[in-house]
């Protein structure tokens, strides 16, 4: 599958943020660009998911929940 390319206005967008946001991320956060002019920007939306998961401060781990039969059986006198 082909990686889709976001304009600049596009990750704005998707990142809810300025223009002068955007080209600080840019410049200062290193957010990896494409660049064809200067005002022609694209960014992969790999590139995007991956930096976005290195800025993510809690990620979500994994639970193991164990069935407890006698939680259950509560709940089902509560609600029956």
């Amino acid at each position: 599958m082909e990686d889709k390319l976001l304009t600049k206005y596009e990750v704005m967008d998707y990142l809810n943020i300025s223009r002068r946001h955007f080209e600080k991320l840019v410049t200062e956060e290193k957010l990896p660009i494409i660049k064809i002019t200067q005002n022609k920007r694209y960014m992969r939306l790999s590139d995007l998911h991956r930096y976005l998961n290195t800025k993510m401060i809690n990620k979500p781990q994994e639970s193991i929940q164990e069935s407890q039969p006698e939680n259950d059986f509560q709940w089902k006198s509560i609600w029956s």
